[in-house]
């Protein structure tokens, strides 16, 4: 942060801060960013145990989802775990057995008996269903909505991603449509560099594991040019010292003084609300300060 030449008599002056350079200049125009939602992966397949003994399957009833398989095991003896329909017997007609494994790749209700003990009630029932595979949900956490940047800037971007039924395999950035970045591990973040004055779009798009993708809520932040940090003359009224200062609404400033021109002391900082902004505070006759006023970088 530079600060220019110095006012007496309680007075100050600053010259704006010069910001860094970086890479990334974006110019598109606004537009908006349409991402269309694809199930393209395979679905994630699960184990399920059906346990088997004297007389009894348990759970006797099982719900699953299509690509999964259950696993029947019990003491060896005389069992068999034997589908009831011709065309899908499950683990056979064979008696004896202690395990047997069957995946199901259709949906619909597969029962199946105990050859030896179905007249006893050792029966069970399978239901294959089609899983319902949930997007993951992509917010951006950083930069937060309407902020101000002061051009050319390096901005932040960050993202908070979840997948409630597998994992987040890598989430883009995009500015103005323009794709920004991507990140594949979390936390997830890219670093847009050298953005020229100008409004921008932010939007995020996040991929899991499955195959599917969500966008997140458009995030709107404006990158100004900075304009010269001029000072007023400085007046006394009513007891109070005061001057005004150009700024550019949204970004900050803070405000120093210093009694020897050497050390200086922050007073306070702001966020400016617009073009011109006003710093006042009791007024001491016997008290010789200077002033300056300087702009933030970039947060």
């Amino acid at each position: 942060m530079d600060f220019g030449t110095k006012m007496d008599i309680q007075t100050s002056k600053r010259n704006e801060t010069t910001m860094k350079n970086c890479s990334l200049s974006i110019k598109s125009p606004l537009v908006a960013l349409a991402v269309v939602l694809l199930a393209c992966g395979k679905l994630r397949s699960a184990s399920n145990h059906v346990a088997f003994g004297s007389f009894f399957f348990n759970p006797k009833s099982l719900t699953i989802n299509v690509g999964d398989t259950v696993i029947w095991s019990g003491p060896a003896g005389s069992h068999s775990v034997t589908g009831r329909s011709g065309s899908d017997p499950l683990c056979g007609s064979a008696v004896g057995i202690s395990t047997c494994t069957h995946t199901f790749s259709t949906a619909g209700t597969f029962p199946y008996i105990c050859i030896p003990h179905q007249g006893l009630g050792m029966t069970g029932i399978v239901s294959v269903v089609t899983a319902t595979m949930v997007p993951p949900s992509v917010s951006i956490t950083n930069p937060a909505d309407g902020a101000v940047f002061a051009a050319p800037a390096d901005i932040a971007i960050e993202a908070k991603a979840l997948d409630t039924d597998g994992s987040v395999t890598n989430v883009q950035f995009f500015g103005n449509g323009a794709l920004l970045g991507a990140e594949t591990t979390n936390p997830f973040s890219i670093m847009a560099s050298n953005l020229v004055e100008g409004n921008y779009a932010l939007a995020a798009v996040a991929f899991d594991n499955g195959g599917l993708s969500s966008t997140s809520a458009v995030v709107n932040i404006s990158v100004v040019a900075p304009v010269a940090l001029t000072l007023s003359s400085p007046v006394i009224t009513n007891g109070r010292f005061q001057f005004n200062y150009t700024a550019n609404a949204g970004l900050r400033y803070v405000i120093e003084n210093s009694t020897n021109l050497m050390s200086w002391t922050s007073i306070t900082t702001n966020t400016a609300s617009s073009g011109t902004e006003k710093y006042d505070e009791v007024f001491d006759v016997n008290f010789l300060r200077f002033h300056r006023v300087g702009r933030l970088a970039n947060p």
